[in-house]
């Protein structure tokens, strides 16, 4: 109740303001025509109760329309309480001044001139609806008097206003259920059974956007029943009437201003709308013809399935920027200065922020284009090597043997040489190479020999295309063969030339030759070859 009491003493204070600023709110200048040739000067409206009775809006004599007001509201304030009052106008032409007076029992009361009239409203006109507006304060004058009206004023007033207090606490009761409702489902297991994007729990962020949109809505129609409630309060008693009637105008006058706006901007927001359905509606067809051609059910001159995904995207990407470019002028609000420096700042914090991105979706697309590499294929790309998992617009992720997940900026692809081991690996397989170095004195149809040997006994060693050796350079002491094979899985090379290497290294063991490489300064009066080894177990 505590919370209660202090939103309504600051929704109390919040309102007084807001009718004291009305009440003082000063009216239009009038136009710069004076027939009385009188200089025309700043307006003083004279409030009583919160009734603006009249406005004077030029000088009399040495009064300015700011002491005509002093002067006139002493006179209304002194007029007699009496049972009947018989107000008329009397119209007076004194020197230079055209004018008359507001006569109250006789008396005068409120002096008006030619000029004090608003524009387009004659003088007989005006002096009408000034006196009416006396009348209408002096009827408050005499009610707020009765006992009776005072009391029936403070009768309503309280059970006004107890009916707004439990309306509040009723509110308070629900706000705290909702919320406490709403605490209960951020229950993570719970929220990813419900909401789950890209393996992101969503759920609990949308609860708590519930849980501020719950309490603003709250707050907002605490708002609305605390002016209804100061409104209703205010018309029951003469004195402060006024006050409220200016309340119900301003909070009329803001709901059809917000009403008019509406109906004024539904033609365009039908523009806006019919703008982003056919956007829609292009964007499905691209997308649905670039599928076929990915998939293969449809064949293009210009698209392959390599580049319609990037080109998909980048045609759908356009068609939504030129939608947003066209149905701009469309949108509500957006001729004014608050949505032009919106958007002159988003689009300076894209300026700055895109330098560096737009070199990376370059990258990106001239990678797709170049059909340098896809996703699947075991590829080199600088010193990293591996299978490569995405091509994204921003960076190039691979997969290495080690089971590391490499991130490549697309920026760096640009300057970067790419090695492609599947391209060209099909119907033959990759091709994986090694090399060894024996001297002059060993015949080479017996290192042949060996080498193929040694390929024949290795897992994974394709039979067809058969391996082969090549001698690929003679030095000053050795001679160098080099033995090439194929493989079917480009991932599985590390693994093959390593017991590819072993089965050489026995071959060349058993024939007692020793293996060069990398240099030697003189043969050996002995091959240097390794001894026979049985492993621990086996002695046991």
């Amino acid at each position: 109740m505590a919370r209660v009491a202090s939103w309504f003493l600051f929704l109390c204070v919040f309102f007084c303001a807001t009718l004291w600023a009305q009440a003082t709110e000063t009216p239009e200048p009038p136009g710069e025509e004076d027939p009385d040739g009188l200089s025309l000067i700043e307006p003083a409206p004279l409030n009583l109760w919160g009734i603006e009775i009249a406005t004077f809006r030029a000088p009399y004599r040495h009064f300015s329309p700011v002491s005509r007001v002093a002067n006139t509201q002493e006179r209304v304030r002194a007029i007699a309480v009496a049972p009947h009052y018989r107000i008329e106008f009397v119209p007076v032409i004194e020197e230079q001044y055209r004018g008359g007076w507001v006569m109250v029992n006789d008396e005068r009361i409120i002096g008006l001139l030619t000029v004090d009239a608003p524009m387009g409203v004659g003088l007989e006109a005006y002096a009408e609806q000034v006196m009416d507006n006396l009348r209408q304060w002096l009827e408050r004058r005499d009610a707020q008097a009765r006992p009776k009206v005072l009391l029936f004023g403070l009768l309503y007033s309280a059970l006004a206003t107890a009916c707004f207090v439990l309306l509040v606490f009723l509110l308070q009761r629900g706000r705290q259920r909702l919320l406490s409702w709403l605490e209960a489902h951020h229950n993570p297991k719970l929220a990813g059974g419900l909401i789950q994007v890209g393996g992101i729990q969503l759920m609990p962020y949308v609860m708590m956007l519930l849980t501020g949109i719950a309490r603003l809505l709250l707050f907002g129609i605490i708002a609305l029943f605390s002016y209804l409630w100061l409104t209703y309060v205010l018309r029951q008693f003469p004195f402060t009437k006024g006050f409220g009637h200016r309340l119900t105008d301003y909070i009329v006058g803001i709901a059809s201003d917000i009403g008019l706006a509406i109906l004024h901007s539904i033609p365009d927001l039908v523009m806006v709308v019919l703008i982003f359905w056919m956007a829609s509606g292009v964007s499905e067809i691209v997308r649905n013809l670039f599928l076929r051609i990915e998939r293969g059910r449809l064949r293009s001159p210009l698209f392959d399935p390599e580049t319609a995904k990037a080109t998909r995207r980048i045609i759908v990407v356009l068609v939504w920027l030129f939608s947003i470019v066209v149905a701009y002028p469309y949108i509500p609000g957006s001729d004014t200065e608050a949505f032009k420096g919106v958007s002159v700042f988003i689009g300076l914090i894209v300026s700055l922020g895109s330098a560096g991105i737009v070199s990376q979706v370059l990258g990106g697309l001239i990678v797709v284009y170049s059909r340098a590499f896809q996703p699947g294929e075991y590829v080199r790309i600088g010193e990293y090597e591996g299978t490569v998992t995405t091509v994204g617009v921003l960076s190039t992720k691979i997969k290495t043997i080690k089971k590391e997940e490499i991130t490549i900026p697309n920026a760096v692809l640009l300057n970067a040489t790419s090695t492609n081991y599947t391209r060209l690996s099909k119907p033959d397989g990759v091709i994986v190479s090694t090399s060894v170095t024996i001297g002059y004195d060993t015949p080479w149809p017996q290192v042949h020999h060996l080498l193929l040997s040694a390929a024949a006994k290795t897992e994974g060693v394709r039979e067809t295309p058969e391996p082969q050796v090549r001698q690929t350079a003679l030095s000053d002491w050795y001679v160098e063969y080099r033995l090439l094979v194929h493989i079917d899985d480009p991932e599985a090379q590390v693994a093959v030339l390593s017991e590819l290497h072993q089965h050489i290294q026995d071959e060349f063991a058993g024939a007692d030759l020793q293996i060069m490489s990398p240099h030697f300064m003189a043969q050996p009066d002995k091959p240097l070859v390794p001894m026979a080894w049985t492993p621990p177990a086996a002695k046991e």
